[in-house]
C-alpha cells in the first residue's frame, strides 16, 4: 500500500466516529479505549482546552488514530511509521505541550521520540501494560463464597474510598472526578459480597458495539488472596456475555504477574501490549 499520509482533525466526537469507527471495529477489542471514549463524548459540549480527535489517513482510508480529552494524556492507535512526523506537527498545533503519550507499546513509543526530538524535554514510561480479551468464561472448579451486588447510591462512601484506593495503588496519573458516583449512576459498579461483606468491587465500562471493559478491579487489603476478585471479574464477564456482549476485555499491568495469571485462569487472552509515556519539560 503506497501513498502520503495526512492526518485530519475532527470537530467533535460524532465526527471522528463518522471517519474511523469503520476502521476501529476491525479490531473492537484492542481499540476499545479510542471506541469507548468516543461513543461516551458523543454530545457532549465544547471544552476548554478543547479534546483531540484525529484520524491518519492515505488516500484510500484511514489508518490510524489519535485521541485526547485533556487534562489526559494523548492516545493513539496503530499505524504505519510514515504517519507519526505528521501527527507529531498537527497534534503540536492544537497543544504548545503534552504530558504524556499512551497506546500500542511501539506506536506510542514512536510518537514519544518524535514529540521530545521537536519539542525538548524527555519521557520516561510510566507502566507496561498488556490488553486481554475474553469469548467464554473458564470459571474456577471452586468459586469463591458469595455473590456479586450492583452498588447503589447508599454504597458511595465505600465506593468512593475503594476507588481511590485502586488509583493509588494502579498509579493512574489522572483520574476521572468523583469515578465512583459516575459508575454507581449508570448502573456499571459491583461488590463481591460474602456473609454480608463487601469483599471485592469490579466495573464494566467502555461499551463499544459488540463489546465491554472490566476495570476498578480491586480488594481491600484484608480480603485479598481469596478469589474474591476472580469471583468478582469472572461473575461479571459471564453476565455481561449472556447479555449479547461478544467478548469483554481488561487491561492488566505487565509487572504484576499475579493478575495476568488469575485472569488467564478464567479465560482472558492477551492480545496486545500497551504503554504510557510520561513527559517532562
Amino acid at each position: 500500500m503506497s501513498g502520503a499520509l495526512t492526518v485530519e482533525r475532527h470537530a467533535d466526537a460524532e465526527s471522528f466516529l463518522e471517519a474511523a469507527q469503520s476502521f476501529l471495529l476491525q479490531a473492537e477489542a484492542e481499540n476499545n479505549l479510542a471506541l469507548g471514549l468516543a461513543l461516551n463524548w458523543r454530545g457532549r459540549p465544547p471544552a476548554d482546552p478543547p479534546p483531540y480527535w484525529a484520524t491518519v489517513r492515505r488516500a484510500n482510508g484511514v489508518v490510524g488514530c489519535a485521541f485526547r480529552t485533556p487534562p489526559h494524556q494523548l492516545g493513539v492507535s496503530r499505524m504505519p511509521a510514515a504517519g507519526i512526523a505528521a501527527l507529531v506537527e498537527d497534534v503540536g498545533r492544537v497543544y504548545p505541550s503534552l504530558n504524556g503519550v499512551g497506546g500500542p507499546t511501539a506506536d506510542a513509543e514512536a510518537f514519544a521520540r518524535a514529540w521530545i526530538a521537536r519539542r525538548g524535554g524527555t519521557w520516561r514510561t510510566r507502566f507496561r501494560m498488556r490488553l486481554h480479551e475474553l469469548t467464554k468464561v473458564s470459571f474456577p472448579a471452586v468459586l469463591s463464597p458469595g455473590a456479586l451486588r450492583k452498588a447503589t447510591e447508599a454504597d458511595l462512601p465505600l465506593a468512593r474510598e475503594w476507588v481511590d484506593a485502586f488509583v493509588r495503588d494502579v498509579g493512574l496519573a489522572v483520574a476521572v472526578s468523583d469515578m465512583a458516583q459516575r459508575l454507581i449512576a449508570r448502573g456499571l459498579l459491583f461488590f463481591w459480597m460474602d456473609a454480608g461483606r463487601e469483599c471485592a468491587m469490579a466495573s464494566s465500562s467502555r461499551e463499544t458495539r459488540s463489546g465491554c471493559a472490566i476495570n476498578m478491579v480491586y480488594t481491600p487489603p484484608q480480603f485479598r488472596r481469596s478469589g474474591y476478585a476472580t469471583a468478582a471479574v469472572a461473575t461479571l464477564s459471564d453476565a455481561l456475555l449472556q447479555s449479547g456482549r461478544r467478548f469483554c476485555c481488561l487491561y492488566t499491568d505487565i509487572a504484576n504477574p499475579t493478575s495476568n495469571s488469575i485472569y488467564a485462569k478464567i479465560g482472558y487472552r492477551p492480545i496486545l501490549d500497551d504503554v504510557e509515556i510520561d513527559f517532562s519539560p
